[in-house]
């Protein structure tokens, strides 16, 4: 029912997820939120080519991976996760706002050209 009134969106929250499902046929999608589960890797994004928001947060992400499939990615919310290094988004030049918070980062090391970065909340 939901998706059919905003087809460029997709909450899977609270649903006890433990892996990121492969999405068919969604082409039009832009958000895409994965809160409050239990998914500890990041996958199954390369056949979302609009897809501009990927919510992450509260899961048990350990590693940022499989993000270069996605270059349209303009926010990530990855907080309150298991990430111990900020790594994978070299190739995303559109990106503007990255959430880390709550994560396992000891150490900051340089991470690319992100031009259109101006979020960056550790």
């Amino acid at each position: 029912e939901e998706k059919f009134a905003n087809p460029d969106r997709l909450v899977l929250d609270r649903r006890k997820l433990t892996q990121c499902p492969y999405l068919e046929a969604e082409d039009r999608l832009r958000l895409l939120n994965y809160q409050n589960n239990f998914i500890s890797k990041i996958e199954n994004l390369s056949n979302l080519p609009n897809l501009i928001f990927l919510d992450l947060y509260n899961n048990q992400v350990k590693a940022m991976e499989n993000l270069d499939h996605v270059p349209t990615l303009r926010v990530i919310m990855l907080g309150k996760n298991l990430v111990e290094k900020i790594s994978g988004i070299e190739t995303l030049t559109r990106l503007d706002v990255l959430d880390l918070h709550g994560n396992q980062i000891s150490k900051i090391e340089p991470f690319g050209m992100l031009p259109q970065l101006r979020v960056l909340n550790l």
